[in-house]
C-alpha cells in the first residue's frame, strides 16, 4: 500500500500595493523587492500629489484586484507637504510617512540625526555623509548607495525607532520592513 503525500496547502497569492509619491520612493521599494523576494506581489505605482480614492481604485482596477483578493495598500510619501498628510489619512490603507523626505530614511543608514531641518539640508547632509553618496540623483542609486541601503537597514531601523513619531525629523519605513520581514517569516 503506497502512502499518501500530504502537501501543504497553498497560500492564496497575496499583494502589496505601494502607492509612492515620487520617483525615488518607488525605486527604494523595488530594491526592497529585489532584496527580499517574497512569494508575494509587490506592485509599484507613482501618484504624486493627486492622489485620491478614485486614483487608488484606479490602481486596483489595473492590477486586476477586488474586494475579495488578499491585499493590503501602502502609500509612501514625504511631509514636505502638509496637505498631503491630510488626503492620506482618508485612504484605506497603511501610509509611511518620512519627514521632511525620503532621504532622511537614507541618511539614517548612514548615521544619527535628530535635529530638525528641511529637505534640502537633509540631501546635503546626505551627500556629504559618505563618498558615495557625495554625487547622489534622486530617482536612482549607484551600486554601492543600494549595498549601503540594502545591508545598514537594521541600524536604519534602530535609529529611526528613536525619533518622535511624524515629528521632524521622523520616518515610519521600519514599519514597511518590518511587513516584508513577517511575510518572509511567515
Amino acid at each position: 500500500m503506497r502512502e499518501r503525500i500530504t502537501r501543504k496547502k497553498k497560500r492564496s497569492h497575496r499583494t502589496f500595493l505601494v502607492i509612492c509619491e515620487g520617483e525615488t520612493e518607488r525605486v527604494y521599494i523595488e530594491a526592497l523587492k529585489h532584496q527580499y523576494r517574497l512569494p508575494i506581489a509587490i506592485r509599484t505605482k507613482v501618484s504624486g500629489n493627486a492622489i485620491n480614492q478614485r486614483l487608488v481604485s484606479q490602481y486596483l482596477k489595473e492590477l486586476g484586484l477586488y474586494d475579495k483578493d488578499e491585499y493590503r495598500i501602502f502609500y509612501v510619501y514625504d511631509c514636505d507637504i502638509e496637505c498631503i498628510v491630510d488626503k492620506l489619512n482618508k485612504l484605506e490603507g497603511t501610509t509611511i510617512l518620512t519627514n521632511p523626505c525620503i532621504e532622511l530614511w537614507f541618511l539614517l543608514h548612514l548615521k544619527e540625526h535628530s535635529r530638525a531641518c528641511s529637505s534640502e539640508s537633509i540631501v546635503k547632509m546626505l551627500s556629504a555623509a559618505h563618498p558615495s553618496w557625495k554625487n547622489y540623483t534622486k530617482g536612482k542609486f549607484s551600486h554601492e548607495q543600494h549595498n549601503q541601503l540594502m545591508s545598514n537597514y537594521q541600524q536604519a531601523i534602530q535609529r529611526a525607532d528613536k525619533l518622535e513619531k511624524h515629528a521632524n525629523p521622523s520616518s515610519d519605513m521600519p514599519l514597511f520592513i518590518r511587513e516584508l520581514d513577517n511575510e518572509k517569516n511567515d
